[in-house]
């Protein structure tokens, strides 16, 4: 598979674009909670609902890759999130609807990003990984613009990605290179989730930081924080030792956001949220290094996401600011030690 050529555009853009764009699809409802009157259990189930649609991606992704192609899931998943935030505008009073809802949203979240790494992993460019990580980011900063622009409507403002169903009839790419033959299958791969699981422990700790920071605080952090991660998502992977540094960076956070969450201190929370969020674009490329077949990244990716419902839950019990810093220290010298046991020295 990795000896086809793909057209550029597939490969680079399309990845980028699906990845941000799904990631803005998921993160917009949580700037939409300021508008409306929900309870604190209702709060928590909504924004945590769409990690439990993730977690099914293993499932669904290896089915439709039977059915068509990977451009098509793409643009379909898109094209279907951006139908569900406006059903959501007009349903925000229903949240036995919007439960529901949300959990679909997952799904679709799943099913774009899950294309976005293979075709981003097919690049063979860790910048293009990179970059395609780094749509976590740019939905973030989208999100937050969007709202800024809009208001309450930001749900509304999704109709603009209804296009991408205009795009479904161009989708050309030959559905042998990517679909899945013979029986269906669950595709994740048990050390690509474990990589996963710990990778992505900062970017789902970090849910923590408006409570903890208060809605000033938090804000200064996260434009500062989130629009700077997306230049550490391209560096990271540009250095050529990916070894060396994942080791440093795994390191590194540890210690920051140990102290991050001891101190609560701007100033280190935002060191320790760009690198947090940068190593993940380290992290497709570290498992791809370990032989994981490309179609089981994405899927293990999403799997690992019922991690981001969980943890702030866990940490939630006893003191949230100690168990925060300990649950990210060991969760980075867990990942350190992983990549020091499996990757060679020139990695």
């Amino acid at each position: 598979m990795l000896g086809i050529k793909i057209p550029l555009r597939k490969t680079t853009i399309l990845p980028v674009l699906s990845f941000t764009l799904s990631s803005y699809f998921l993160i917009n409802f949580i700037f939409y909670l300021q508008y409306a009157d929900y309870t604190g259990l209702v709060e928590f189930l909504l924004i945590g609902a769409p990690f439990i649609g993730r977690a099914i991606t293993p499932i669904t992704y290896p089915f439709l890759m039977t059915k068509m192609d990977i451009e098509r899931i793409a643009y379909l998943s898109l094209g279907n999130m951006a139908i569900l935030d406006i059903v959501e505008f007009f349903m925000t009073s229903n949240t036995l609807v919007l439960i529901p809802l949300r959990v679909a949203t997952g799904i679709l979240f799943g099913l774009a990003t899950s294309a976005a790494v293979e075709l981003a992993t097919q690049s063979r460019s860790k910048i293009i990984v990179g970059m395609t990580m780094g749509g976590w980011a740019l939905g973030w900063i989208l999100a937050a613009l969007i709202s800024f622009l809009v208001g309450k409507m930001i749900l509304i403002a999704s109709s603009f990605s209804l296009v991408f169903f205009f795009l479904i009839k161009r989708s050309n790419t030959d559905k042998r290179l990517f679909s899945y033959p013979g029986n269906i299958g669950i595709a994740f791969s048990w050390k690509a989730l474990l990589i996963f699981l710990l990778g992505f422990e900062p970017a789902y700790i970090l849910q923590l930081t408006p409570s903890l920071l208060g809605e000033s605080n938090a804000i200064e952090e996260t434009i500062i924080a989130y629009s700077i991660s997306f230049i550490a998502y391209i560096i990271l992977p540009a250095i050529r030792n990916i070894r060396i540094t994942s080791l440093l960076s795994s390191l590194i956070i540890g210690i920051l956001g140990f102290a991050s969450f001891i101190t609560l201190k701007v100033w280190i929370l935002i060191p320790f949220t760009v690198l947090g969020l940068g190593l993940n674009s380290l992290l497709p490329i570290i498992i791809r290094s370990m032989k994981v077949e490309v179609t089981k990244i994405g899927p293990s990716m999403n799997l690992a996401s019922l991690s981001g419902f969980l943890i702030p839950s866990l940490v939630g019990i006893g003191d949230i600011e100690i168990n925060s810093a300990i649950l990210t220290l060991i969760s980075s010298i867990s990942l350190g030690a992983i990549i020091y046991k499996n990757l060679k020295i020139t990695t």
